[in-house]
């Protein structure tokens, strides 16, 4: 073929290319099931690599060489890269409280609560377990703290089994009842047949002491607890209409335990909290935006907030304010912000003794070509959370700073030992550990600010 057939050739296939990115519909386009896309002039001719945040300075180790498959591994980061927690107003004795009831353990005994709310970006105890591990360590404790006994999203070393003829609640499917009273862990469980029992099953042996919160119950409600085969406890509940407790100790080591239940009262949640020291809580809310804790029953929520001695509320939301559709960019999150500020002045109404942390989006990545790039959704949501955390007088801890900031999330992914998942937007087990080691010596630096003042 001569030279300037294939000229024209060449020039001919651009053509066809040009006239095909200039028709084709930016947002690609459906038939039935296939989703057809064609890239755009910039992404077949102008795109640039994009420039992926350097997150080895946030480590203080060699990450690749680091094998985190154990839960008590604790990891070890930079800490002058540390991005502090930001105090409302600059109110150096915002967690004042929270840091005067850690010291009282040691003295009193006294069992301080922290709950860790979010979306799926801490479910399966991502985040909160590390936590845990190194709040206890430092303080006392010992046990997961409370769990629901239903859930929609993963709990981790739990699974259940339910005889027939339960109800679940939870504050992530309003719109499916008009029920108040979820607990702390947003949920509650009822049976309705007269007998129903529901069976815990764990990964690991659990043994120690065990607390049932309930509630709403008639007369003649009986729960009893067996464990190894073998009754612990057969109660007859009292006559608390709102909300009461129920403990029992499990003296040998078991991986079920069986609740029974004779009548039908309201089950919020099960605590494994042994003795005196700090227990963190778990309640991941999959899928949400962190919505819906308005709904619940302000007396309810107080009284319960009050006899579990919570000091402190953690709020991690954010991803699922971005539209699944990664080309579209949200023109004002106005409605995030007043949402958000409305679960938040809640929040404080019902736990008037915890300080509040809101902890900031994530990096989150969309595809660029053959690049990611972060989605430019995410500053604005960022943006608003701060700003509902300024005006609602909370703290507020920048973990999109805290990971590296903008276009870290695919330095976290693109890894020989990857710290997230290649969705490019979770963390995976060993990411959760930096990111819980981020926050934990953020918070140890404000205990050590309290402890110098």
């Amino acid at each position: 073929m001569k030279i300037s057939k294939l000229i024209l050739t060449f020039s001919a296939v651009l053509l066809l290319l040009g006239v095909i990115v200039l028709v084709f519909p930016k947002g690609g386009l459906k038939i039935g099931m296939l989703e057809l896309r064609f890239p755009t002039f910039e992404e077949l001719f102008l795109t640039e690599k994009v420039q992926y945040s350097d997150i080895d300075v946030l480590f203080d180790e060699d990450t690749s060489k680091q094998n985190l498959d154990k839960d008590d591994k604790q990891v070890k980061i930079k800490e002058d890269n540390l991005v502090k927690i930001e105090l409302p107003q600059d109110n150096l004795h915002y967690l004042d409280k929270l840091f005067a009831s850690l010291d009282s353990i040691s003295i009193n005994n006294d069992k301080v609560r922290i709950i860790h709310y979010g979306d799926s970006q801490i479910e399966g105890d991502r985040i909160t377990s590390y936590l845990r591990l190194r709040l206890q360590n430092q303080f006392g404790g010992k046990g997961q703290g409370e769990i629901p006994l239903h859930s929609l999203s993963n709990i981790k070393n739990v699974s259940f089994e339910y005889s027939d003829n339960w109800n679940f609640y939870s504050i992530i499917d309003l719109e499916k009842h008009d029920f108040h009273r979820y607990g702390l862990m947003q949920a509650a469980t009822i049976p309705e047949d007269e007998n129903s029992f529901v069976k815990l099953n764990f990964a690991k042996a659990i043994s120690g002491d065990i607390t049932l919160y309930y509630g709403n119950h008639s007369e003649n409600t009986q729960i009893g607890f067996v464990a190894n085969k073998d009754t612990l406890a057969s109660y007859s509940l009292d006559n608390e209409v709102l909300l009461s407790k129920q403990s029992c100790h499990i003296t040998k080591p078991t991986k079920s335990l069986t609740i029974s239940v004779k009548g039908r009262p309201e089950l919020y949640s099960l605590d494994f909290s042994n003795g005196g020291g700090v227990y963190f809580d778990n309640v991941s809310l999959r899928g949400s935006s962190g919505y819906g804790f308005n709904k619940n029953n302000v007396d309810f929520l107080c009284r319960m907030s009050n006899m579990l001695n919570v000091k402190l509320i953690i709020l991690q939301f954010g991803v699922n304010a971005v539209p699944q559709d990664e080309q579209t960019i949200v023109s004002s999150y106005q409605f995030y912000k007043t949402n958000l500020k409305r679960q938040v002045d809640f929040i404080k109404r019902t736990n008037p003794q915890a300080a509040i942390i809101i902890v900031g989006i994530s990096d989150r990545s969309r595809k660029k070509g053959d690049n990611y790039e972060t989605n430019p959704n995410i500053p604005k949501i960022l943006a608003v959370q701060k700003q509902v955390a300024q005006e609602c007088g909370v703290a507020f801890w920048n973990l999109f700073e805290a990971m590296g900031g903008n276009n870290s999330m695919p330095s976290w992914v693109l890894r020989d030992k990857p710290l997230a998942n290649k969705d490019f937007t979770h963390f995976n087990d060993a990411g959760a550990k930096y990111v819980g080691e981020m926050f934990y010596k953020a918070l140890e630096n404000a205990y050590k600010d309290y402890k110098t003042r």
